[in-house]
């Protein structure tokens, strides 16, 4: 096996791009979320803060997670305007939109998400 095929740190920092599935009628959107997978160190450093704030009892850990691995999203419209990404409003979007946390936590669990070939 060639070591470079066990080398996946920098796909999964550079991200991967997934299609919600709307949770009205489970077909596809227009909407896609751009994040960064469980190898990146990105990923590592936000479940060190996690599990911190899970210790401390803090509220907020596991959304605040899936904002650190965001990186961006295109095609979320409000009232047919373009709704720009910002970690304030990728909060508030998971929070009130558990169907799109959900399919996050499977998407990033799957680590061939972000491998290409």
């Amino acid at each position: 096996m060639d070591i470079n095929n066990l080398y996946t740190a920098e796909a999964h920092e550079e991200g991967a791009e997934i299609c919600i599935v709307s949770p009205l009628d489970g077909k596809e959107t227009d909407f896609y979320i751009t994040l960064q997978g469980i190898d990146s160190k990105t990923y590592r450093t936000a479940v060190r803060t996690y599990h911190r704030k899970l210790i401390a009892e803090e509220e907020g850990g596991e959304i605040d997670l899936l904002v650190a691995i965001t990186k961006g999203w295109r095609g979320l419209k409000n009232n047919g305007k373009d709704v720009p990404f910002t970690p304030k409003m990728a909060k508030d979007v998971y929070i009130n939109a558990p169907s799109v946390s959900t399919q996050i936590d499977q998407f990033v669990a799957n680590r061939t998400n972000f491998i290409k070939g």
